[in-house]
């Protein structure tokens, strides 16, 4: 019998020899404080990684976040004062104005980078797992992203935001039934949600309208 073990973030059923939660994204381990010590450095090695090309990138696009004032003239800002959940939507954001542009190259580039970052958070909520599920509905992981949605839903049933990854992913696939069950949900759900005064409905309220325009749509 194969041997399994629960997600500490999610609770999802995972196989034993699991490095990552398919559904939230968290790294998983299953060993002692000795065999963790190798792991908990190659994160540390990722994370400082994922700071220098992120500054790098963001500095050359005249996008960096503003710094303190500095001690002496001429210190670049410090970008690993970042907080985790920054750093992953500063990196969400680079993907996915880069796809809005059609640059493929941009999005292979740095959506795995993006993933990595969003695998370090510390602490998960709606608006994070749709902005993950995002991501990997550029890279064609469209089971990612529905495992991301359902995700949303066990805590949030009838979420609005569920629903887009899952009418996307349906879209991607050539799943018309698939798609045409999410666009019902959403527009079934819709007014009861909004109500809801869920603080990423505001932040994503130009999302909200552009899908319920695709969903009304004959």
């Amino acid at each position: 019998m194969t041997e399994t073990i629960a997600c500490r973030s999610c609770g999802v059923s995972l196989l034993a020899e699991s490095r990552y939660c398919h559904r939230c994204g968290r790294a998983i381990s299953a060993t002692g404080p000795s065999e963790r010590n190798p792991w908990i450095i190659a994160w540390s090695l990722v994370a400082i990684a994922i700071t220098v090309i992120t500054w790098s990138v963001l500095k050359r696009d005249g996008t960096a976040p503003a710094a303190p004032p500095p001690q002496q003239a001429g210190t670049p800002p410090d970008i690993s004062q970042m907080s985790p959940r920054e750093r992953f939507l500063r990196l969400h954001d680079r993907v996915l104005g880069a796809a809005e542009r059609g640059d493929s190259a941009t999005v292979t580039r740095f959506a795995p980078m993006a993933l990595q970052a969003y695998g370090m958070l510390d602490a998960y909520d709606d608006d994070l797992r749709f902005h993950a599920g995002l991501i990997h509905l550029q890279l064609g992981e469209n089971a990612a992203a529905i495992a991301l949605a359902d995700t949303i839903q066990a805590g949030s049933p009838g979420h609005l935001l569920a629903e887009i990854l899952r009418a996307d992913a349906a879209d991607q696939a050539g799943d018309r039934k698939g798609f045409d069950r999410s666009r019902r949900a959403f527009l079934a759900n819709f007014d009861r949600e909004v109500a809801s005064g869920r603080p990423e409905y505001t932040e994503h309220q130009k999302v909200l309208d552009e899908f319920r325009t695709r969903a009304e749509a004959p």
